[in-house]
């Protein structure tokens, strides 16, 4: 995005639509070098606690303590005494590029940036990319439980989702020139602006959960649990430029304080949102037999809305429309004359997260309890902005979990359709599959205290690490 922001930016003024007949052309385009680092918190794909699931926040209420929480809050009438949980990423990253091309999708995306103000053989030298992937290190969840006779009640306090984007891209060039008529003269222009751009983005989840369980029959319990989501989310970018006109000859420089004339170049951007919605959790556990167990669950997520505004400030030259320049907009007076023009968007940002009803089924084998899961899906995990919608919208999913006491084994397969477009060339309506993999192992140390564990291997790789107090 930083690449093709500012590259766009350059092209518009080093190119543009013809005048009066005479071709543009751009003919030199270096992309420079981009680094960026990507951080994130994915505790909404398991909540509370270090349990693998197959698919996510347990349905399944045998041994899920008090993770049950955020996924089936019937479980927590399971729970025998009063316990705390806290879980906590040990921070935890790689090298995006070890697993997606970056350089060639930024390359694509330039190509079919420049692709109108080139001729044949234009060869750019496309942008390096040094960009780092991890999840954010620190507190991410804390709960407690307390049983109050046949009633266990609890609080949670979560950070289900949290990313920080920051990219700087350093030493994007372009060079072009085009032509104007002036009365009976051919005026020759050529234009080399050179240009830094950065680009920063906070987003931020938190999520306060309050549940009760209780066992209705011997063998029957219900739950109910209500959350209340606070979102917030921050952007600001900027494209700092400088850059050289020759105007018949006569040189002029963008940004040069001795010129009489506004002449500043760039573009920055901010943008400020919040919101608050509510959303409920229902669940029930049924252990009809000695060793089946039976649980259903009916998570309502709410939509997100964030109320905000999104500030652009704009230093261009006159005649900049759309992407394209009017070079008889070019004075020969002035011929770096730049006009400022401040945009405020405050059209909201709505974060979709995606209801759904869940049933898992219970086996408890020799050495081992296998659990068995299916979901319906109602509404898509994305978000919305303008006329803008990106994301999955999911269906249904199944999973598997194996536990064989200290160590655990989930995973699953979750449907879905595309919301819009992709990194890897996918449109709307396009079916997908997401995969989910963990390995989870926990181990009591004494007699009140113990420690899980979980590796997320897919779709991202996550570590995650709870500790669970007994009183």
């Amino acid at each position: 995005m930083v690449v093709v922001l500012g590259t766009a930016i350059l092209c518009a003024l080093c190119t543009g639509a013809s005048a009066d007949g005479d071709d543009a052309t751009l003919e030199i385009l270096e992309g420079g070098s981009l680094t960026s680092s990507f951080r994130m918190s994915l505790g909404f794909l398991y909540g509370a606690g270090s349990r693998p699931d197959g698919l996510g926040t347990p349905v399944s209420t045998v041994r899920a303590g008090l993770g049950c929480v955020s996924g089936n809050p019937a479980g927590l009438a399971h729970i025998p005494t009063n316990a705390v949980v806290m879980d906590i990423l040990p921070p935890f990253g790689t090298m995006a590029s070890d697993f997606l091309d970056f350089e060639s999708i930024a390359a694509d995306a330039l190509d079919d940036a420049v692709s109108d103000f080139t001729g044949p053989g234009f060869e750019p030298a496309y942008p390096t990319f040094d960009a780092a992937v991890g999840q954010q290190g620190g507190v991410i969840s804390g709960v407690v439980g307390v049983r109050l006779g046949r009633t266990v009640v609890a609080a949670a306090i979560e950070e289900p989702m949290s990313v920080a984007l920051k990219m700087v891209d350093t030493g994007i060039e372009a060079f072009g020139h085009t032509s104007k008529d002036e009365g009976d003269d051919l005026i020759d222009i050529q234009m080399r602006c050179m240009a830094d751009a950065a680009a920063d983005l906070a987003f931020r989840v938190s999520r306060t959960t309050l549940a009760a369980a209780s066992d209705v029959y011997p063998n029957v319990a219900l739950g109910l649990s209500v959350s209340r989501y606070h979102a917030s989310a921050a952007a600001s970018g900027s494209v700092r430029a400088d850059g050289i006109v020759s105007y018949g000859g006569q040189e002029y420089a963008f940004n040069d304080p001795s010129d009489p004339w506004y002449n500043e170049l760039g573009m920055t951007m901010h943008g400020l949102y919040e919101g608050d919605a509510f959303g409920w959790n229902i669940g029930a556990s049924w252990h009809p037999i000695k060793l089946v167990t039976v649980d259903a669950s009916y998570a309502s997520m709410p939509a997100l809305k964030l109320e905000g505004s999104l500030t652009t400030i704009s230093n261009v030259m006159p005649g900049l429309i759309d992407g394209e320049f009017d070079a008889d907009q070019i004075l020969n007076s002035q011929p770096t004359l730049t006009e400022r023009t401040e945009t405020v968007e405050d059209d909201p940002v709505t974060l979709l997260l995606p209801s759904y009803a869940g049933l898992a089924v219970s086996l408890h084998a020799p050495f081992m309890l296998a659990t068995l899961e299916y979901r319906t899906f109602v509404g898509a995990f994305g978000f919305e902005y303008q006329d803008v919608s990106e994301g999955v919208d999911v269906t249904d999913g199944f999973g598997l979990e194996l536990d064989f006491s200290g160590v655990r084994l989930g995973g699953g397969v979750i449907r879905g359709k595309l919301m819009g477009d992709t990194l890897e060339g996918g449109s709307a309506g396009e079916d997908i599959l997401i995969p989910l993999a963990n390995l989870g192992l926990g181990i009591d140390i004494g007699q009140n205290l113990r420690l899980d564990t979980m590796v997320l291997a897919v779709p991202l790789q996550v570590l995650r690490v709870s500790l669970e107090y007994g009183f």
